[in-house]
């Protein structure tokens, strides 16, 4: 899973844990498909803001191996779409609500890794696509990753959000 990928699953993590739908992906239409408020996590704009081979972080041991590795890290900076569907009967208050729960989130619930660093909001309006209450919103981070070098230093592995828990 890329970079991206991996921000946008985590965000969309963080927010169903919490007990809010989200959704990464999405097709036309996709929102009308839930009976509640839905947040569609999506990218307005990225940056890379460093390469991976001049981004040393280290040596760390292998805990299973007990092998030395190399370290690297790359830093994304993003601005994300956090975009809120409420169906008619929860009305512009419903996207009110989510929004509530969805600060709470983006200051306290998400992975180390990734670094919120302004939330903005649009006024709540009707979307006619979707026959649903909309409440645009961006949350732009830094987010960051790290991946270790094969024990021969020439193979990285894949870059991991940092925080986040893999088997």
């Amino acid at each position: 899973m890329n970079g991206l990928e991996q921000v946008k699953t985590a965000i969309a993590n963080a927010l169903e844990q919490a007990g809010i739908r989200a959704q990464a992906a999405y097709a036309p239409g996709w929102a009308k498909a839930y009976p509640g408020p839905v947040v569609a996590v999506g990218l307005r704009t990225g940056e890379s803001r460093s390469g991976a081979l001049s981004s040393y972080l280290g040596q760390r041991i292998d805990p299973d191996s007990r092998a030395s590795q190399e370290v690297y890290g790359m830093r994304l900076e993003l601005t994300l779409s956090l975009d809120i569907y409420c169906p008619p009967r929860d009305g512009a208050a419903g996207c009110d609500d989510v929004l509530e729960t969805l600060h709470q989130i983006m200051l306290e619930g998400l992975p180390s890794g990734l670094r919120p660093t302004e939330l903005k909001w649009e006024e709540t309006a009707w979307d006619k696509d979707t026959a649903m209450f909309l409440r645009r919103g961006s949350l732009s981070c830094g987010a960051y990753f790290v991946a270790a070098a094969s024990e021969d230093g020439l193979l990285l592995s894949d870059f991991i959000l940092k925080g986040v828990v893999t088997k």
